[in-house]
């Protein structure tokens, strides 16, 4: 019997078994796993009365910003525009004047959270995330403030008068009525961004440009704070809780109140934050029906602040009636 094939066989499998492997092929994913929706933790307390105790980024644009009073995003360096006046400053507290950026340095004066007729000098500079201003000291010199918590400062009478926040105002109701982000998003301050409140005294969540854009397309859930009434726990996505109210006030034929809450305070005790005493506002209102003897009214309150000299959008509120 010839025993060379056999051998020869033999020693080829031995051969093969001793070769290096190849790695079997990896799969690659072709989009990354997407993240449970992030939910707000809820304040239980007036809105008004403490910073919201919810300190949460989202990680997608679309999604919200939850924080206490200082800047979600550092913007662009703006112009000067002087005057200006306080804001998101909550009553009894003060914006401390500093003698440099950053709250390392000392305290060389203090602005009331309604001061007006604030100046700036020029310079300003980013510190710790923030972007700082230097102003003119009521008390004498020159100082620094967080240029958060300073806007533009418009009259009553010149915002009432101004075409273009009428522009605005349709724009805003172009943008909800037609579900269109991009117009939103160019409507939003690039300076403090949007704060929305589904319920007067609930979360304030805050929109930059950037996340308005793209929030017709977000399944975010956010968690609004107790309706008001019947307290119970408000959750949802942008298109499941606010949109449908503000379609509903933007779609009917509503009306425009500038800085006039009309009988909103029956329902709220402030309906203007009091942190927004120096932000203009309308009241886009829409009258009840007689079928429910006038108490299916509703209405939003658009808060506007001025961006060099161009109105934008700061805020909205929502109200409707509260058994």
């Amino acid at each position: 019997m010839n025993r060379t094939p056999m051998i020869l066989l033999l020693l080829a499998l031995t051969l093969s078994a001793c070769a290096p492997q190849a790695a079997a092929p990896t799969a690659t994913p072709t989009a990354p796993p997407t993240s449970q929706p992030l939910t707000a933790i809820p304040t239980s307390t007036p809105a008004s009365a403490t910073a919201p105790v919810v300190v949460e980024s989202a990680t997608q644009p679309g999604n919200p910003t939850f924080a206490p009073p200082t800047a979600a995003f550092v913007p662009q360096v703006t112009a000067m525009n002087n005057p200006y006046a306080v804001i998101l400053v909550l009553p009894g507290d003060v914006l401390n004047i500093r003698s440099a950026a950053g709250v390392g340095h000392g305290i060389v004066g203090t602005l009331q959270p309604t001061a007006s007729g604030v100046n700036r000098t020029g310079p300003e500079t980013n510190a710790g995330g923030d972007r700082w201003v230097e102003i003119q000291n009521p008390a004498g010199g020159t100082g620094w403030v967080n240029a958060h918590f300073l806007t533009e400062q418009v009259s009553s009478a010149s915002f009432c008068a101004d075409p273009r926040v009428t522009n605005l105002l349709n724009s805003l109701k172009s943008a909800m009525l037609n579900a269109d982000g991009e117009l939103l998003g160019s409507l939003v301050s690039p300076v403090h961004g949007m704060d929305l409140r589904l319920w007067r005294y609930g979360t304030v969540a805050n929109y930059s440009p950037k996340e308005a854009a793209w929030v017709f397309q977000s399944d975010y859930e956010v968690s609004w704070g107790p309706a008001p009434g019947s307290g119970e726990e408000t959750r949802g996505t942008f298109n499941a809780q606010p949109l449908p109210k503000l379609t509903e006030v933007f779609g009917a034929n509503y009306s425009l109140h500038c800085n006039d809450t009309l009988d909103l305070a029956t329902f709220s005790l402030e309906p203007f934050p009091p942190e927004y005493a120096n932000i203009n506002f309308y009241t886009v209102y829409k009258p009840g029906s007689e079928t429910y003897g006038g108490l299916d009214w509703r209405a939003w309150t658009v808060g506007v602040e001025y961006v060099q000299g161009q109105p934008k959008l700061f805020s909205l509120i929502h109200y409707q009636w509260e058994p």
